[in-house]
């Protein structure tokens, strides 16, 4: 009964690892938050870092609005040198379920070899 749970809370735990950040070419800011209304988006500034903007949103003027570390924030859209949202990734999606696959393949042998043993042993 208690594998069950156990087993749906280790599926969610890799959902994140079917995704990754693709940056977005010939796009503004602006128009990328206002076309596709993503629920994050990582924004690189001049200095190359970057910064998660959750709960985006085009606010007054050149700036963009969200939540960064659980506080309101905007970033100049100026600033912006590239914008990137979550998408699925094919190879990783893939990877994941052949992984998951040959996991469980391996454990059953394992299973099926123990017992094995035990009756013929």
């Amino acid at each position: 009964m208690r594998r069950r749970p156990i087993a749906l809370a280790l599926l969610l735990w890799y959902v994140p690892a079917c995704t990754s950040w693709h940056v977005e070419q010939g796009v503004s800011p602006q128009q990328l938050i206002a076309t596709q209304h993503p629920n994050a988006v990582r924004v690189t500034l001049p200095d190359r870092s970057h910064i998660v903007l959750h709960q985006p949103s085009n606010a007054a003027g050149d700036s963009l609005a969200g939540i960064i570390d659980g506080k309101a924030s905007t970033v100049a859209a100026s600033d912006v040198t590239q914008i990137a949202i979550r998408k699925v990734s094919d190879g990783r999606t893939v990877g994941l379920v052949l992984g998951l696959g040959l996991l469980a393949a391996t454990i059953a042998a394992g299973v099926a070899l123990s017992n094995m043993c035990i009756l013929d042993c």
